[in-house]
């Protein structure tokens, strides 16, 4: 192995006696000065190796002070090298001409020998600082790209940053031709891998790949990348044992969720609700025709719905979502208007979209017994007063659905836990971790944003149609 070089400081300077003074200086840093006595030497040694610090005589035989900056300045591998002037010229013109070259320092001879050292140590300290840096960045890089598992990061706009050499195997890409594109352009189907939900649960998600679709495991994070906030996942391929293992543990989990009558009496109590006062109104006899018409729809498709959850829960399982094209404006009046017909709280709800925006993907049906269970939530989180706002706007290629209330909020020791089945506190409910199970059948992912005494925001991702 070959030893390692000691830093370099050169000294371009033809004052013998200043050399001699600058070598005893930086000796006893551990630092080697070499000497150039003209501009063109200077050159040939920067040819070879690049130094820590550079210090300038501007008056210089053959290739003077000025032109040698603008040489150095020309090449991309200098253009940030430290150089300190050291120059009998101390008019300001000459000061400011050196300093529009970029130099660290301009110190003007005669010197003070003690102020010219504590110059020196301040640069080559500043200089192994940004080489230790350097050092670690090289190392975690390597770390990185040496781990089993994959590795993607995303900036605010979700554009990819990073891939490790594992991430990229296992989606049989090479890492340059993800870097630089949008996880919707360059991986279909993986966008909900940078959706932080706030808990640290492993989640599964089905990614298209130039060989096929490819089934993945992975957990996320937020993280800061260029002055923004954008998402890391650490993911693995999964076997088909793997696959299989984590299939019969979801089964066994809504097995048991079937079995649970609190589960079931919570779920059907919406569309129920929604039936009755239905009814209510359709009895009345000022209900208008066009009025008793749409209730009547309206009692229909909840009473189907009723009959769908009665029987996932007899039969122990719940079916596949039926996906098709889904009109999120028309399902979210269809929410107020209807399955709020008899609260109070309908008034204090404002629905807001995107004019251009496109229809999701999803069970109608499913897709409404997730958003009708948040904004139950929202509506008791503010039962003593407050606003309640739904908005639907393009996401990442898809929609991303909004239910926000400026009500009691959620405790910040209570957010990991708010979609886990044994969570229940105000806000939450067995809805939760329901609304989580359907979101993640439909290929999407859903996350909550909560400060207690100030409100709570879920997010519901969903790809368009």
């Amino acid at each position: 192995m070959e030893p390692t070089q000691r830093p370099l400081v050169l000294a371009c300077e033809d004052e013998e006696r200043i050399v001699d003074l600058l070598r005893a200086l930086t000796e006893p840093l551990g630092v080697d000065l070499i000497a150039a006595k003209d501009g063109a030497a200077a050159l040939a040694y920067l040819a070879v190796r690049r130094p820590w610090l550079m210090t300038l005589d501007l008056v210089l035989p053959n290739l003077d002070g000025y032109g040698l900056l603008e040489r150095i300045r020309q090449r991309p591998d200098l253009d940030d090298m430290p150089i300190m002037v050291i120059s009998a010229m101390v008019d300001m013109q000459n000061m400011k001409r050196a300093y529009a070259y970029g130099v660290v320092d301009y110190v003007t001879k005669p010197f003070n020998v003690d102020l010219l050292d504590a110059k020196l140590r301040v640069f080559l300290r500043m200089r192994k600082l940004q080489e230790d840096l350097k050092s670690r960045q090289v190392f975690l890089e390597q770390v990185v790209d040496h781990v089993s598992s994959g590795l993607i990061v995303v900036d605010g706009s979700g554009v990819i940053v990073k891939v490790n050499a594992a991430g990229a195997a296992q989606i049989s890409q090479s890492a340059e031709s993800l870097l630089g594109r949008k996880v919707a352009d360059a991986l279909p189907g993986a966008e909900a891998m940078f959706l932080v939900s706030g808990d640290q649960a492993q989640r599964r998600v089905n990614v298209q790949t130039p060989h096929g679709e490819r089934a993945l495991g992975f957990t996320n994070a937020p993280v800061e990348v260029g002055g923004s906030m954008g998402a890391v996942a650490v993911f693995r391929e999964l076997s088909d044992v793997e696959a299989a293992r984590r299939e019969q543990e979801e089964r066994k989990r809504r097995e048991e969720l079937a079995q649970s009558a609190r589960s079931f009496a919570h779920e059907v109590r919406n569309p129920l609700a929604a039936i009755g006062a239905a009814a209510q109104v359709i009895a009345r006899e000022d209900c208008e025709k066009p009025q008793r018409i749409r209730l009547a729809k309206a009692v229909e498709s909840e009473a189907d719905r009723i009959t769908g959850l009665v029987q996932e829960y007899v039969e122990r399982r719940q079916a596949p979502p039926r996906a098709r094209a889904v009109d999120v404006p028309s399902l979210l009046e269809e929410i107020v208007e209807i399955n709020l017909l008899a609260s109070a709280a309908r008034t204090r709800i404002g629905i807001t979209c995107d004019s251009d925006l496109p229809a999701v993907r999803a069970d109608g049906a499913r897709l409404k017994q997730v958003l009708l269970n948040l904004v139950l939530n929202a509506v008791n989180a503010t039962d003593s007063g407050g606003d309640i706002k739904l908005s639907a706007s393009r996401d990442a290629g898809g929609v991303s659905l909004r239910v926000a209330d400026s009500g009691c909020g959620i405790a910040a020791a209570d957010l990991p836990r708010i979609f886990e089945e044994s969570y229940s506190t105000r806000g939450g409910g067995l809805g939760l971790p329901i609304a989580r199970r359907i979101v993640e059948a439909h290929g999407g992912a859903i996350r909550v944003e909560s400060t207690e005494g100030h409100g709570t925001t879920f997010t519901v991702w969903l790809p368009a149609a």
